[in-house]
């Protein structure tokens, strides 16, 4: 069955395709065209409340002056400025003045508001708004203002004769039909001495003026917006996400500069780093990371290489020796004791095995130890008592009854007996083993009487193959490995292990702090 997924749902897919300065750049460029977008429709929609407002002033302002007019009997109304249309109905129904084009359309008195009240003592009372949807045009004299194809003759060039006012007034008349527009209300009393069709019984005229807001005239103050804002806005947008894909290209110029330079990085040219920019950014931090990453691995590597050079010169001894046996025995079959042959091979190959093994322990992945509860105390007596029964001057001192710790048990055991193992070849005629603890943390002590180490020294004896005294045969010392293994156990138990000379008495101490067990007491 074919899965089909929502194109809602590719949409991310192909956004995590794209590169990254060409996503940066998509973000900004839509983030800035909606900014843009949202503030360009405030500021037209701001300007144009303000040109209806203005425009309704305008219609207001008309009509007080106007109906003024009409109250002292003025025969002709009209817009001076702009040639708003109105028209004036008296209270008989008759049409009074009209201009704009008003005259023109079909039915208009009928669709007007209804008058408002009439003022008693005033000659005109407060404009009121309201709305009409103006009808269509009355076209009963179609010929007199259209072409022979329909179409309206054009405006004439002045406006002096009554024809061209009448062929301004249609076309006028066109421009109001179909459209609801704003329309402002005034009552007009005009005396009686004033009226020329009275519609009072002392003679007055009652009527009431309509001034209608053309439908365009408030869209003209914005038109001249409308373009710049909807070209503007894209522009911007563009221009943004243009900056932003510039701004984002040149910020990864040294993320690629450190791609370039690790890709060139091979196990022969670890030396190499990553250049680092001058920039306080992540940029930075990230190749200080990767600089000290190629640091810490340059120094596996190398650890690497001295242990394996290392293990293959410690090797080398006890295989020599285990063929030379064997091939003296084969050479030489009766000239040789059997018995001490043998012997030889065994002690050979035993040495081959425990060298094995500690290099299998140390090349082991740095995993965190057991946490089982192991007493500190007892395994250190144990040993203690091993060693006396071996005849090494070996005592322990001060150690309380338990010393709880968690971890391996067979790892910890490994460790004391090593620090035994290294102050039993060097003492001269004791090794005192010691335990103190707080609670906190568990204090071991191993002090040999032997030769002390120098400064320079402490450090170095815990390095893997290392030898202080040259002059000893591989065969009566160690490997070299027991101080670098107890050091490692030490470390996989969160503690620590080191070496020091200037203890009171003369020679050597190795001091293994480690934590207590939480929840134990000492």
């Amino acid at each position: 069955m074919t899965v089909r997924r929502h194109p809602s749902r590719r949409a991310p897919a192909l956004l995590r395709r794209l590169p990254g300065q060409a996503r940066i750049a998509l973000v900004a460029g839509v983030a800035a065209l909606v900014l843009f977008g949202t503030g360009a429709w405030w500021l037209f929609q701001h300007v144009r409340a303000g040109a209806y407002r203005t425009t309704d002033n305008r219609a207001y302002d008309l009509s007080v002056q106007l109906a003024g007019q009409a109250a002292a009997g003025q025969e002709i109304l009209g817009d001076p400025l702009r040639g708003w249309p109105l028209i004036e109905i008296d209270r008989a129904g008759r049409t009074v003045a009209a201009a704009g084009g008003t005259q023109d359309l079909s039915g208009l008195p009928a669709l007007l508001p209804p008058p408002p009240d009439q003022p008693r003592h005033r000659e005109t009372g407060s404009p009121q708004r309201g709305t009409v949807h103006v009808g269509a045009v009355d076209e009963r004299d179609h010929d007199r203002f259209h072409r022979s194809d329909g179409t309206l003759k054009p405006p004439p060039s002045s406006n002096t004769s009554a024809e061209q006012k009448a062929l301004i007034a249609h076309r006028q008349a066109h421009i109001l039909a179909h459209h609801t527009m704003t329309v402002f209300a005034t009552a007009v009393h005009t005396p009686a001495s004033q009226c020329r069709l009275p519609t009072e019984a002392d003679g007055s005229c009652r009527s009431t003026l309509y001034v209608l807001v053309p439908p365009g005239d408030a869209e003209l103050a914005t038109a001249s917006l409308r373009t710049p804002l909807m070209a503007g806005v894209p522009l911007a947008a563009l221009l943004v996400a243009a900056l932003a894909w510039t701004a984002a290209r040149r910020s990864l110029r040294p993320v690629e500069a450190i791609r370039r330079e690790v890709a060139e990085i091979t196990d022969t040219s670890l030396d190499r780093r990553v250049p680092v920019p001058d920039a306080r950014d992540p940029v930075r931090r990230l190749a200080l990371t990767t600089n000290t990453t190629l640091d810490r691995l340059e120094t596996a590597v190398e650890r690497q290489r001295r242990f394996v050079a290392d293990a293959s010169h410690e090797l080398r001894s006890p295989v020599a020796a285990l063929r030379y046996e064997l091939e003296t025995a084969l050479a030489h079959p009766d000239a040789i004791d059997a018995h001490q042959t043998l012997r030889n091979a065994l002690t050979a190959t035993r040495r081959i095995h425990t060298l094995t093994e500690d290099l299998l322990l140390l090349a082991r992945p740095d995993h965190p130890a057991a946490h089982s509860l192991v007493d500190l105390a007892g395994l250190a007596a144990e040993l203690v008592h091993e060693y006396r029964h071996r005849g090494h001057p070996v005592s322990l001192r001060g150690a309380p009854d338990q010393v709880p710790v968690r971890g391996d048990g067979v790892q910890l055991h490994r460790l004391l007996r090593n620090l035994l193992d290294n102050a039993v070849r060097h003492a001269r005629t004791s090794v005192v083993l010691e335990i103190t603890t707080d609670g906190r943390a568990h204090t071991v002590t191993v002090h040999n009487d032997g030769t002390p180490l120098a400064p320079d020294e402490y450090e170095r004896v815990f390095e893997r193959f290392t030898r202080l005294d040259e002059a000893r045969t591989r065969d009566t010392g160690g490997s070299g490995l027991g101080l670098a293994i107890a050091r490692d156990i030490a470390e996989r138990h969160h503690g620590t292990l080191t070496a020091r000379s200037d203890h009171p008495h003369p020679g050597t101490t190795f001091t293994l702090v480690l934590p207590g067990a939480p929840g134990t007491s000492p």
